[in-house]
């Protein structure tokens, strides 16, 4: 369970939870924004709907300040052929009251994660090609437009376009130090020269910067990764809400969470055999990471 500024608490969701999750839901298709189905749903569909999400189909819930429940997510299933056993489709409602105050983006953050923990790599959704609101928050949150059925469905008599869009789950290695123009930099540079598309990997800083400190493009250089085109980055809740994992390099910022911090020395302004020297602690680290997400260590 977590602790959100959104939400006071993401939780699974109890058959305790099935009239509330029924009136959001019914909020939904009354909005005429989210869903194509039309006629209210009643107690006993929503049980049946219930009844089919035993593991590994989590269902979530999104508590408000009262302990209310102000908003829940599903893994649904996609296919029942095996081949695609690993993929899980999304539905995410969230009550009128408590939309655009960041609710959708915990719920479906915390729903990822019950995702990786079940072994599916892929989540898809469908949803109506006008929802702006939804196409932000899935954007928000990492998801590829993949394309739009054009009239796929009827709503109140008119056809309707829908947006298939889908994520891979991921993942996501978040490197944080000052001015994200050194030691970050490396660490990035490593992880994904080590781990190549399985994972996503960035850097960032809490102070603004230009450019790669130029000790640190010329050590790296040395051993052929060139981060010439790298552009300090800074931090923002966003990137640190996605975080499966957050490092800091040995500086001290302020940050909402800190999973690992490597205690490394600053290489700004240091000889080049120093640089080096950094360089290969960064290396070091990095291959000892990679070889716990191979392992699944931290899933």
């Amino acid at each position: 369970m977590l602790e959100t500024p959104s939400a006071k608490l993401i939780r699974p969701a109890t058959e305790a939870d099935l009239q509330t999750i029924r009136r959001i839901y019914n909020e939904g298709i009354d909005d005429r924004i989210a869903t194509l189905d039309e006629a209210p749903k009643t107690i006993e569909e929503i049980a049946e709907w219930w009844a089919a999400h035993g593991d590994p189909f989590a269902i979530m819930v999104a508590e408000g300040a009262s302990g209310e429940v102000i908003g829940w997510a599903s893994l649904n299933a996609y296919s029942h052929r095996c081949a695609y056993r690993g993929v899980a489709d999304l539905s995410i409602y969230v009550t009128r009251d408590a939309r655009g105050r960041g609710v959708g983006f915990e719920l479906l953050r915390n729903l990822e994660k019950q995702a990786k923990k079940s072994a599916f790599h892929k989540i898809v959704l469908f949803a109506l090609a006008s929802n702006d609101h939804g196409h932000r928050l899935y954007q928000k949150c990492g998801y590829r437009e993949v394309g739009v059925f054009r009239e796929q469905g009827v709503l109140e008599g008119r056809p309707v376009d829908v947006l298939a869009m889908e994520k891979l789950l991921k993942p996501f290695v978040l490197f944080i130090c000052r001015h994200n123009t050194g030691r970050s930099q490396m660490a990035e540079a490593f992880l994904r020269e080590a781990m190549g598309d399985a994972i996503e990997v960035a850097s960032a800083g809490t102070i603004a910067a230009d450019a790669p400190d130029p000790g640190v493009v010329a050590a790296m250089a040395e051993i052929d990764i060139d981060i010439t085109s790298a552009r300090p980055k800074l931090i923002t809740s966003v990137m640190m809400a996605r975080a499966d994992r957050t490092i800091t390099m040995g500086c001290d910022v302020d940050v909402s969470h800190i999973d690992d911090d490597w205690g490394l020395p600053d290489p700004k302004g240091q000889p080049l055999e120093r640089v080096r020297e950094i360089r290969e602690m960064i290396r070091l680290r990095t291959k000892q990471l990679a070889d716990a997400l191979r392992n699944h260590v931290f899933d």
